[in-house]
């Protein structure tokens, strides 16, 4: 067993910042051992990650670290989203007095949702005690499934196969994907899919929801080897292993390839996601595909570019376009930010990661040390949806720039940029055969300062006073405990969410809903019973537990607020 091994096997004696240092400075492939200790909790949280919500409102995936290593491993776990939505919603209701039913007090409305009052508002802020999923069964159970796997994880991506699928298409439609950096690997998981325009043989129904298939023998199980991307190289499309330290990921929204940052090897990673049962044999499993070495110091997170929709439909229609899968990528220790874009393998040509194009941070103090990054394309996809299929207006759209959201440290701020796409025609030709390229390029525009440090960034939607969906940025700080929401229409930082200590993950669950189990409903706002919601959902990893966040600007007393924590809160060893 190594020293870092053996120091974080006893974290009695360290500080967090140590800690940190050991596991994120000096590597940890070597050190975790996934036969050694107890198994991982599966009815609680342990150092949580990394968090997603599934397209459809079913299913809330949380991704739990063992960062202390005190068992043998970490978590996946498949929540119940429509249950903590209807918790969630209702005590809403009952802390905004207004409303039909209202609780006339805090304490009142916390012993309606089954609640005590909160004996820790420091730990975790909010009106009421935590939940306790762990004493949840039957009907209230949240915990739906849960798989092992190693120690580490520092994040999740979730993938669709796009729609339309293929009549005759076979195998997974939906995949979960989790960087590990103990083992290291990039653990696969074949999920349900419950994206409501799905047909109907497609979409899951009921406990199928929550599948979590990563080869385990068992429900709870461990994760098998030929899910785990990169530790057998025997079986890689470019016969080597996944570099040290997986940590950031992001995923093409056709989810065909997945880009994988390694923070202390200045290297990105390329895994090929074909669409196919693992089942038809070697060859056909999510695989390594290409690596791009010589990046910059610390590349950390990800993020991928939407590509026009005029693009797509011209790859569709078979004209050749020449235009590559782009992900914007930051560093921790250098004052830019990359394009990276991946060739896909053609011909029997080799897949291929390149650099594509750097942008400076010249505009601020230092620059250096960039962390989670977020793309806005919603402006641009809004045109490209009332254009249908007609090329000129598509090209008219493709002009509108994407917002970039970027977390940045020294100074602390949130740095706002602009992805435009450029299209390269043809000296003559057909409409359908005018572009003969197209590539994007990245320019900072603006800065807004934030609190000390933020860390990642997501975007998602609040609800108006008008009931409406407007855009949001929300910057997570980490250090300070702190969530910033930014308004890209105003250019300003319009609330500061309190959070618990060490917030670390971000997921949205938006939509409307109606009937008393506030299932989410395809409905207009103003139709009978349709209720339009928005709720964030914070994985706190310093004391592992989760919190929900009203965005409904409606209602007054809530609004910005945490009103629900989700699993007990556990501090961490060192502190107790």
């Amino acid at each position: 067993m190594t020293l870092a091994c053996a120091l974080l096997r006893t974290p009695r004696i360290l500080g967090a910042g140590l800690a940190a240092a050991i596991v994120g400075g000096l590597g940890v492939a070597g050190c975790f051992v996934d036969s050694e200790g107890l198994p991982p909790p599966v009815d609680g949280f342990y150092f949580p990650s990394g968090i997603a919500a599934s397209p459809g409102g079913r299913v809330l995936y949380v991704a739990n670290s063992d960062f202390d290593l005190q068992f043998n491993g970490g978590t996946v776990q498949a929540l119940d989203l429509q249950r903590l939505r209807r918790r969630a919603l209702g005590l809403q209701a009952s802390l905004n007095p207004g409303e039909a039913g209202a609780g006339a007090t805090v304490s009142a409305a916390c012993e309606a949702a089954g609640l005590g009052p909160n004996a820790a508002p420091l730990l975790y802020p909010g009106p009421c005690g935590p939940l306790d999923i762990s004493a949840l069964d039957g009907d209230e159970e949240i915990v739906r499934s849960s798989a092992v796997i190693g120690a580490f994880a520092s994040n999740l991506v979730l993938v669709h196969r796009p729609l339309p699928a293929p009549a005759a298409a076979e195998g997974p439609v939906a995949r979960l994907f989790v960087p590990v950096r103990g083992d290291p690997s990039v653990t696969f998981f074949d999920v349900a899919d419950d994206r409501r325009g799905a047909p109907a043989a497609q979409r899951c129904e009921g406990d199928a929801c929550f599948q979590l298939d990563c080869g385990a023998a068992a429900a709870g199980g461990r994760c098998a080897r030929d899910h785990r991307i990169g530790e057998d190289p025997g079986q890689e499309l470019i016969r080597r292993k996944l570099p040290l330290e997986p940590f950031g990921i992001a995923a093409s929204p056709d989810g065909t390839s997945v880009i994988v940052s390694h923070q202390t090897e200045n290297i990105a990673s390329a895994i090929m996601n074909p669409w196919v049962p693992v089942e038809q044999g070697a060859g056909t499993r999510p695989q390594l595909a290409a690596v791009l070495t010589d990046l910059a110091a610390g590349p950390t997170e990800l993020a991928a570019v939407p590509p026009p929709r005029l693009v797509s439909l011209l790859k569709q229609a078979g004209t050749g376009i020449d235009y590559q899968p782009t992900f914007a990528l930051t560093y921790v220790a250098a004052s830019q930010l990359d394009l990276i874009r991946y060739q896909e393998i053609q011909d029997g040509a080799p897949a291929l990661l390149f650099q594509s194009t750097t942008t400076r941070i010249s505009a601020l103090a230092g620059g250096a040390d960039s962390r989670g990054i977020a793309v806005d394309a919603s402006e641009r996809q809004a045109c490209e949806a009332g254009c249908g299929d007609e090329l000129e207006c598509l090209a008219r759209c493709t002009a509108i720039p994407i917002l970039v959201f970027v977390a940045h440290r020294y100074p602390n701020s949130l740095i706002v940029g602009e992805l435009t796409t450029t299209l390269i025609e043809r000296e003559s030709s057909t409409l359908e055969g005018r572009w003969a390229a197209a590539y994007e390029t990245l320019a900072i525009r603006d800065a807004a300062p934030l609190a000390a440090y933020p860390s990642r960034v997501e975007v998602g939607d609040v609800i108006g006073a008008d009931g409406a969906r407007h855009r949001r940025a929300f910057a997570l700080a980490f250090d300070s405990g702190l969530a910033f929401s930014y308004d890209p229409e105003a250019r300003r930082v319009d609330a500061v969410i309190r959070t618990g200590r060490g917030p670390q993950g971000i997921a949205f669950d938006t939509g409307a809903t109606c009937g008393d189990d506030k299932e989410r409903c395809d409905c207009a706002p103003g139709d009978d019973g349709c209720e339009p919601y928005s709720l964030m959902y914070i994985a706190h990893f310093t004391d592992s537990y989760l919190g929900v966040v009203d965005l409904d600007m409606r209602k007054a007393n809530t609004f910005g607020s945490m009103i629900l924590t989700v699993g007990k809160p556990v501090p961490p060893r060192e502190s107790q």
